[in-house]
C-alpha cells in the first residue's frame, strides 16, 4: 500500500512547524508539542489520505491555539473541545467560503 509522503513543516503564524513521523506514538495517533514546537504524527497515519487529513488539521488548531498564547493553562478536556468544535463545525465552512 502507498503511503502518503507528509511535508516536512508547515508554517503557522509565520513560524516554521516540524512535522515528525514517528513509529512510536504511545497512546495516541498523533500530537502537537507546544515545548518543541512540533507535531508529531504516527506513521500508520501515512496509511489514509482522509486520515492524514484531519489529523494534520486537528493538530494545526492545538499549534494555532497555542500561538495565540489561547491554550495557556486550559484543562486538556476544555482544549479537546474546542478544537474538535473548529475542526468540525468551522473548517468544513471555511472550505466551503473557500470555493465560493
Amino acid at each position: 500500500m502507498a503511503t502518503i509522503k507528509p511535508p516536512k513543516y508547515i508554517y503557522v503564524a509565520g513560524m516554521r512547524i516540524p512535522i515528525n513521523v514517528k513509529e512510536e506514538l504511545p497512546g495516541s495517533l498523533a500530537e502537537y508539542d507546544p515545548e518543541m514546537r512540533c507535531i508529531n504524527i504516527h506513521v500508520n497515519i501515512l496509511r489514509d489520505k482522509q486520515l492524514f487529513r484531519s489529523t494534520i488539521v486537528h493538530e494545526l488548531i492545538h499549534c494555532a491555539l497555542d500561538l495565540a498564547g489561547v491554550s495557556f493553562n486550559m484543562p486538556t478536556k476544555t482544549e479537546e473541545q474546542i478544537v474538535t468544535a473548529v475542526e468540525s463545525l468551522a473548517a468544513p465552512a471555511i472550505v466551503r467560503v473557500w470555493r465560493l
